[in-house]
């Protein structure tokens, strides 16, 4: 039995978490993908080595010496906590009259609302969350007409954006999945480039998620525990909790140096 928590990632900044795959194309460097849909992902084992690393830079070892033991594992023992992949909920997409719109699909919205029954968290609003799980429409719909890329949008009076915006951001857009898939395929490449007292030496290209986009995961907490590790456990994710949604940000993926991957945890909690 297990205790679940759906958490939302926002990445602050352009997020590149690698996917380690020979690339012989253009891009040198491609980042993670679900092989379902092939949206961008974070790999379970990808987020759990960021949350470890962040844990034991944040942590008090006077607090509690085996919290990192409890949480996380060493090498005496696995790690109590379960962790899941991050699964992409929306990304930004230019528009002429904001400088961006929240752009998620039916798709996505459905993923996350079967995720949240799954693991049985009462999402808020979910009926509201339900209208765009269904939208089948052939065009952009958005609360106000526009154009996003190079789609033109229709307004959508009865659909509640107001609900939509609060998971994805604002203002938000339901791209048709079709369209949808399209847009993801041609994320923002960054050329970076290597030098040797400052002379380049090798330039080379990767792909990156662009900040502000919102990925879902779930963090699952055992309770068939014995009495012993049940307590500390329960002492130990209280304190991983609070790290995690306290807004001090938590760098994923590569590139630290540059300020890559600085994103933020917030908990869905139940209706």
């Amino acid at each position: 039995m297990y205790n679940n928590h759906l958490y939302l990632i926002e990445n602050h900044t352009n997020l590149h978490v690698g996917s380690g795959e020979a690339n012989f194309g253009v891009i040198d460097k491609l980042i993670q993908r679900d092989p379902v849909t092939t949206y961008p992902t974070i790999h379970s084992s990808s987020l759990k080595g960021a949350l470890k690393e962040f844990c034991e830079y944040r942590h008090d070892p006077k607090e509690s010496e085996n919290f990192i033991r409890y949480v996380f594992g060493d090498e005496d023992r696995a790690g109590d906590l379960r962790f899941l992949d991050a699964f992409l909920l929306a990304v930004p997409m230019r528009s002429d009259d904001t400088p961006y719109h929240m752009c998620t699909s039916a798709s996505s919205i459905r993923h996350f609302l079967q995720t949240a029954g799954l693991f049985g968290i009462d999402i808020p609003k979910k009926k509201e969350l339900e209208a765009f799980a269904s939208y089948d429409k052939e065009h952009i719909g958005t609360q106000k007409s526009c154009t996003i890329e190079e789609y033109e949008t229709k307004e959508e009076k009865e659909l509640d954006f107001d609900a939509l915006s609060e998971i994805v951001g604002a203002p938000a857009a339901i791209v048709p999945d079709k369209i949808f898939k399209e847009l993801l395929e041609d994320l923002p490449v960054i050329a970076r480039n290597q030098l040797d007292n400052g002379e380049s030496k090798n330039l080379w290209y990767e792909e990156v998620l662009p900040r502000q986009s919102r990925l879902f995961t779930v963090i699952c907490e055992p309770t068939n525990l014995n009495k012993n590790d049940a307590a500390a456990l329960t002492n130990s994710y209280e304190r991983f909790h609070g790290y995690l949604t306290e807004g001090t940000p938590v760098q994923i993926g590569a590139n630290a140096s540059v300020g890559y991957g600085l994103c933020t945890f917030r908990e869905v909690k139940n209706a």
